[in-house]
């Protein structure tokens, strides 16, 4: 009897905690509980492609990995609309996800920004990260006719967003550590692009 009421409240125990899921946004740890957020049930590609490692967390009474859809309620629902309108989640292999302007599918991931991580020279990433604070502590910079605008964002990233020229103009001589990323044709071709600081790395999102 005694083993039974162990067992119970051991299987009680993973269940409870199998109702919620961990994520990491914008190098942010995130524990969310989707059925108590009211968020969507993920579709059926993305259960497929989680289902080998849900299956053996909720065997072993772990958190399971939160799918897109429910990461994008949760922060649609605890942030300001001007920092969840307008953005989209990206797969990064060192961060989870990245939280970065441009459109997004019903499942909150990006149908057409792509972000790419920057190897920055040698002793520029304190520069450049001073930079783009200094520019996101309340100034709009204008190049050219290109706005350039920058945000300290929530989720503890910093943003600079803008045509190419216009970024690598507002940047000044801290664009030189990010090397030629900004001069690239995909860079330099794209309507807008973003550069991103977040969790001590830099990206290039277009």
């Amino acid at each position: 009897m005694k083993f039974i009421l162990v067992l119970m409240f051991s299987l009680m125990g993973a269940a409870a905690q199998a109702q919620s899921c961990a994520a990491r946004v914008n190098s942010q740890e995130l524990i969310i509980v989707p059925e108590a957020m009211g968020a969507p049930s993920p579709g059926l590609r993305e259960r497929l492609r989680m289902w080998p490692s849900r299956t053996w967390d909720r065997t072993w009474g772990e958190r399971v990995d939160c799918d897109s859809a429910a990461i994008v309620h949760f922060l649609a629902t605890t942030m300001r609309l001007d920092q969840t309108e307008g953005y989209c989640l990206a797969e990064d292999d060192w961060h989870g996800w990245l939280l970065v302007p441009g459109a997004r599918n019903y499942r909150g991931r990006c149908t057409k920004t792509v972000c790419d991580r920057v190897n920055v020279v040698a002793g520029g990433m304190e520069l450049l990260g001073k930079t783009m604070m200094s520019l996101a502590a309340g100034r709009r910079v204008d190049s050219d006719s290109e706005a350039v605008t920058a945000v300290a964002h929530g989720t503890g990233a910093v943003l600079v967003s803008g045509q190419a020229p216009a970024v690598a103009a507002s940047l000044g001589q801290s664009a030189a550590t990010l090397g030629a990323a900004l001069s690239v044709p995909a860079a330099a071709g794209a309507a807008a692009v973003t550069v991103i600081g977040v969790g001590g790395a830099f990206y290039l999102c277009s």
